[in-house]
């Protein structure tokens, strides 16, 4: 369980390392003016998180198409607040294909920070023949136990899945873009009940999918465009 673990960990750092500073700001300033300025601060961030940086993080790497397009499994969890993100890659969809159909928990990895990813192994470099068969219904896991569902599978150009408690979709396209190039684009369509504490959980989950999965799009990118056999 060392990615539960890892998580867990960064999770209980990030919430100590806010109560330092509260109890640090208080020691210094006193109680009333401490708490003037740490909520003048929480209002600020606040505001520059919602207006500045989440909406650059949800859309890393896109185009103003790609955000708007349609894309496969939209339908699966309308009416809510996707994030788009994308990267280019120098070679054809069929040569990316095979690095996204072995991604997972005890399979590849997920090309990102293994210190965390697939229980501290390190992901593939190289196309791994035995995972190259992905259909509906098979899990894409994120750790033991946990992962999403995949509800299609398009060859050479879309892989969809559900989260297992079906409160987010998640797609992988692959979009030629000319000149022997490819667009990868990830779409997540999250839905849940809008509560203090989901709202919480959302705070402290997404800027950390968001690393990860920058990570994960530009770990493919390199391995895809390393390989001699690519196509141009």
């Amino acid at each position: 369980m060392h990615t539960q673990r890892t998580i867990m960990l960064i999770v209980l750092a990030v919430f100590l390392a806010g109560i330092a500073a509260v109890v640090g700001v208080i020691w210094w300033l006193g109680l009333g003016l401490g708490a003037i300025v740490i909520v003048g601060a929480a209002v600020v961030l606040a505001v520059v998180y919602v207006r500045v940086i989440r909406p650059l993080y949800l859309r890393w790497g896109a185009t103003d198409e790609e955000v708007t397009m349609a894309m496969p499994g939209d339908d699966l969890v309308p009416d809510t607040d996707p994030a788009t993100r994308a990267i280019g890659i120098a070679a054809q969809p069929e040569d990316v294909w095979p690095w996204l159909v072995q991604l997972g928990f005890g399979k590849a990895g997920w090309y990102s920070y293994d210190w965390i990813d697939n229980d501290g192994h390190p992901s593939a470099e190289e196309v791994i023949p035995e995972y190259q068969t992905l259909n509906v219904g098979d899990q894409i896991l994120m750790m033991p136990e946990m992962g999403f569902t995949v509800t299609s599978v398009d060859p050479d150009r879309s892989i969809v899945s559900m989260l297992d408690d079906g409160s987010t979709s998640w797609c992988l396209g692959l979009y030629a873009d000319g000149d022997g190039a490819t667009r990868l684009v990830s779409r997540w369509r999250p839905k849940f009940e809008r509560t203090p504490a989901n709202y919480v959980m959302t705070i402290l989950a997404e800027p950390g999918t968001f690393i990860m999965e920058q990570r994960m799009l530009r770990t493919i990118r390199n391995r895809v465009e390393s390989q001699p056999h690519r196509k141009s």
